[in-house]
């Protein structure tokens, strides 16, 4: 297997250029991808690898390739080839692990190391076909820049010498450039017409290089600071961040734009006739030709994570504690929707991989260990708990009224849940046309709204257990105990439905929005306001209660009367003994039925937070 491996090497390289893939999509870095629907927050699979998965997966034939590096527990290095369809790890090459994503030509794939190794790989077996030894000081990064396969040869850097080198089929170094000093670990060469562009540092000079496939340079573009990425281009322009720069070089070398920016290791993806990349907190947009920013969205934090672009939707990750992936819109910079990580206490769950989006799918690695595969179709399942009462939404600039405990309070009760051990945002947005009538109607939820898809026309419909609901969703009221289906498809059934989301609600005849509290002192009292709002006239009993840091326990009660429909700011007493420990308490608050009071909590709100002194 070995040596059939090593003889055919050269004859694959060369053959099998148009079916390449590597970091970024293309050789030209892009991050442009297809996919026929918008990929949503649905998780088709999660497989575990152990340790930080940072590099970025890559598709190939039904295969997803991907390695991962130091990180929690018991970390299993490797080199893995998992199932694109089901996630199943198929091999495993435990002598290869890293930041490297692979770059995939034909049957082998290229990839660095830790160690500062490249491997050359088959990619049905994980056999080991070369290994090449380049870079000499790897410290704790090796080659964690990505390959790139370009007309039969491979072109990677190192950062301690800021090096690209050319590699032929059979492994042997072609030739290098050095510019001498340390370039970013992370960035990774890209090419287009014959030039390949990639970071490069004389003495201590920062530079964006171009050489042609003979090594001869062609042009050397200095820039204001380390290069932080990796170059992308669309054909006219070469697009670079450095720490405070975005840079628009064109083919020639000269500049087309520059602008302020901080970059990070996020590469730019070009789509659109524009320039999608992150920063510190913040997704920008800027138009290709000449650098004018088009809309900025904030999101939870840094992002390293380099974005994809597929249907108009923009695809990329923060590098937080709670990694988050979001989706959103490529023309007006809307989140769509946002699956966030909830790692347990002392963990991180950072997010520095980038998507990868093929099949219809997008995967992407996390600080958890995991890989995870998104799809464009699914159901969700959301358990919710409405209370009565009233909140606000905003349709075309007008504010209208919507009762908490109708279909309608159900979606939005569900638009921030925990789903798979995640955390799932999506966005809604709603239709008055026809309000005075039959109510809102549901315009997009995800971005996703009224479409044709081969002929047919899909949408939003709203169904009960007994068939489709025909009011407005904020005009059907829910039973305490019912489940509301929102579905996009063509409203046939709920069998057709692309996309299901099923929501059991829990309503409750009386619920608490809010408690605050006021601070106090030994032999003193705390005051509690907790606004409690009923479905139906009784009396009440509202107890607030809770403990300190140290454990020192205090709580106060009130009963009142509510009418149906009636909110009141219900004022709680709590006296504080004269020998109660000092500091911070976190109290809760309940509310009872008067008849049923201490046996039946009817709902419980909380935790605030008060001093005492």
């Amino acid at each position: 297997m070995r040596k059939f491996a090593l003889i055919s090497l050269t004859l694959i390289m060369l053959t099998a250029a148009a079916s390449a893939t590597t970091f970024h999509g293309d050789v030209q870095r892009t991050g442009n991808f297809t996919a026929s629907g918008e990929i949503i927050p649905h998780l088709a699979w999660k497989t575990q690898l152990t340790g930080l998965v940072g590099a970025s997966p890559v598709y190939y034939n039904g295969h997803i390739y991907v390695t991962n590096w130091f990180g929690w527990g018991d970390w299993q290095p490797g080199l893995y080839s998992l199932n694109a369809t089901t996630g199943s790890v198929e091999w495993r090459n435990a002598t290869i692990s890293g930041a490297s994503s692979v770059a995939v030509f034909g049957n082998l794939l290229v990839v660095g190391d830790i160690t500062g190794m490249l491997y050359y790989v088959d990619a049905a077996s994980g056999d080991i076909v070369k290994a090449v030894k380049l870079e000499s000081s790897p410290l704790w990064w090796g080659i964690a820049s990505s390959p790139l396969v370009y007309n039969g040869s491979v072109y990677v850097t190192t950062f301690s010498n800021g090096t690209l080198w050319k590699i032929d089929s059979d492994g042997n170094v072609v030739w290098r450039y050095t510019t001498g000093g340390e370039i970013d670990p992370y960035t990774s060469p890209s090419a287009f017409k014959g030039l390949v562009f990639f970071a490069g540092n004389e003495s201590g000079n920062a530079l964006l290089v171009a050489v042609n496939e003979s090594g001869v340079e062609q042009w050397k573009f200095p820039v204001d600071g380390k290069i932080t990425n990796s170059p992308s281009t669309d054909g006219q322009r070469v697009y670079v961040a450095t720490e405070t720069k975005l840079y628009a070089v064109n083919l020639d070398g000269t500049e087309a734009w520059s602008v302020a920016f901080s970059g990070t290791m996020s590469t730019a993806a070009v789509a659109y006739g524009n320039v999608y990349i992150g920063s510190d907190g913040k997704l920008y947009c800027f138009n290709a030709s000449d650098g004018t920013k088009k809309w900025e969205t904030a999101v939870n934090g840094k992002i390293d994570s380099s974005p994809a672009v597929a249907g108009g939707v923009v695809y990329f990750a923060t590098n937080t504690p709670e990694g988050t992936l979001y989706a959103v819109d490529a023309l007006s910079g809307e989140v769509l929707w946002y699956y966030r990580l909830s790692p347990p206490s002392g963990s991180y769950y950072n997010i520095m991989s980038s998507p990868f989006i093929a099949e219809n799918k997008l995967f992407i690695g996390a600080d958890s260990g995991y890989v995870y595969c998104f799809e464009t179709s699914g159901s969700f399942e959301f358990n919710v708990t409405l209370i009565p009462g009233k909140f606000e939404v905003l349709v075309n600039g007008n504010s209208y009224e919507v009762n908490r405990t109708t279909a309608l309070g159900a979606l939005y009760e569900s638009e921030n849940h925990t789903v798979n051990g995640a955390k799932v945002w999506f966005e809604v947005s709603l239709d008055d046309s026809w309000y005075s009538q039959y109510g809102f109607f549901i315009k997009t939820i995800m971005g996703l709204g009224t479409d044709q898809i081969d002929g047919n026309w899909i949408y939003w419909s709203v169904w009960n257990e007994t068939g489709q609901i025909s009011v407005g969703a904020d005009r059907y009221n829910l039973n305490q105990k019912e489940t509301v289906y929102y579905c996009y498809g063509d409203g046939s059934s709920l069998n057709s439905c692309l996309i299901l989301l099923k929501i059991n609600a829990d309503v409750k005849p009386a619920g608490i929005s809010s408690l605050e509290l006021s601070n106090g002192n030994r032999g003193g009292n705390i005051t509690a306001w907790v606004n409690v709002t009923s479905a139906s006239t009784d009396w009440y009993v509202v107890v607030v209660s809770g403990v300190g840091e140290q454990g020192e326990a205090i709580a106060g009660i009130s009963t009142f009367r509510l009418n149906a429909g009636e909110e009141l700011r219900v004022p709680v007493l709590i006296h504080i003994p004269q020998l109660a420990d000092q500091g911070t308490y976190s109290l809760y608050a309940g509310v009872y039925r008067f008849s049923e009071y201490p046996a039946n909590l009817i709902h419980l709100y909380g935790p605030a937070s008060c001093e005492v002194s």
